[in-house]
């Protein structure tokens, strides 16, 4: 013999909101910034033949950065740093990142910025780049200013 249970309905309410809160992804930062990067091997002594692109996605709040890299006619990286600098010069490290390379010209990387420069990094991006570093080139295989 089956008993059928019933709820009383803000108890229905509440379940059903529960369950959305748990299921639903998490809101990205309203104050997230997001740049864009062109890269080359030019920009450093690196990879003459060498070309990339990136999203530079910074929460200001956490000071967590995400990178979404594409890159092509260089090996495989090792390492990326944003430095802050002005083109031709070399900048101090202001973010490291750990990487993952998802093969094909392609690699996710996540790390933190230096709290005492986002602020500046939010309002003049272009005196900060991004370079990727590979065994072949330690200074540097690519780079390119951070562009809004």
């Amino acid at each position: 013999m089956r008993t059928k249970v019933e709820l009383p309905g803000r108890l229905c309410l509440v379940a059903a909101a529960a369950w959305a809160v748990l299921v639903a992804p998490f809101p990205a930062s309203a104050n997230e910034a997001t740049f864009r990067v062109s890269l080359s091997g030019p920009e450093v002594s690196g990879d003459p033949d060498g070309r990339g692109e990136a999203t530079v996605t910074l929460d200001p709040e956490t000071t967590e950065i995400d990178v979404q890299l594409t890159y092509s006619r260089i090996a495989e990286p090792t390492s990326i740093h944003i430095r802050r600098g002005a083109t031709g010069s070399e900048g101090n490290i202001v973010a490291s990142f750990f990487i993952e390379n998802e093969g094909r010209g392609r690699l996710a990387a996540t790390g933190t910025v230096r709290a005492d420069h986002v602020q500046q990094m939010l309002s003049s991006p272009e005196d900060y780049y991004l370079v990727v570093l590979n065994r072949e080139h330690v200074v540097g295989a690519l780079r390119g200013p951070l562009q809004k």
